[in-house]
């Protein structure tokens, strides 16, 4: 949907979707990175502000641009999407991030967002997050968070290429968001004095891209 939330904190700004973030977007997009997407990959910048259109029209998606909160340049993108305020829940997803940031603190500070706007704000009961069973890249990533595994959803959906595939689903619930939000803050608590002196820090080495 179109929506006018900006968030920030920990050196990132997430701020509203927009077809005209393709451009610069698609340029880190390739097969590899975009393996286990639900998506067909976008072949052209073109492709991919369609793919954004449709997310700003779909009035259960609240979509947003992941900016570099001093110089605003783009890192990625990232959604909440499935939002059923009278049974108070929703799902993160639709995320990706160019390969320089994966490994870094974007993605917990992204989801730090996500989830504080999510829990305070929209007063949700449950976040979920899905994968494809496959990647275990972001498999590691959503339980990393704090989300726990609820189990795998067999054949559950075609692939981009036409096989079906499994989806893993995780879940925080509300009353678990507290605790999640203390691990979270305590995980990025080095970038909260970098916010004004760098504009990328990356965290330990460690892989991690949430698709």
């Amino acid at each position: 949907m179109q929506h006018d939330v900006a968030l920030t904190r920990h050196g990132i700004s997430l701020v509203p979707l927009s077809p005209a973030h393709a451009g610069p977007l698609f340029d880190f997009v390739d097969s590899g990175m975009w393996s286990g997407m639900a998506a067909e990959q976008p072949l052209s910048a073109a492709e991919l502000a369609e793919l954004f259109a449709a997310r700003l029209e779909d009035p259960a998606t609240i979509p947003f641009a992941v900016v570099e909160q001093r110089t605003g340049a783009l890192l990625g993108t990232t959604s909440l999407c499935e939002y059923s305020p009278r049974q108070q829940r929703l799902e993160i997803g639709g995320t990706f991030y160019g390969r320089p940031f994966w490994g870094s603190h974007v993605n917990p500070a992204a989801k730090h967002l996500l989830l504080a706007y999510s829990f305070d704000v929209l007063d949700v009961h449950r976040v979920a997050f899905r994968c494809d069973a496959r990647n275990t890249r972001s498999a590691a990533a959503i339980q990393r968070l704090g989300a726990s595994y609820e189990g795998t959803l067999r054949g559950h959906r075609f692939a981009p290429d036409g096989s079906r595939c499994d989806t893993a689903v995780f879940s925080i619930l509300r009353e678990e968001w507290p605790h999640v939000r203390e691990s979270l803050l305590g995980r990025l608590a080095p970038f909260e004095l970098a916010d004004n002196h760098c504009a990328y820090v990356a965290e330990p080495a460690r892989s991690e891209h949430a698709a």
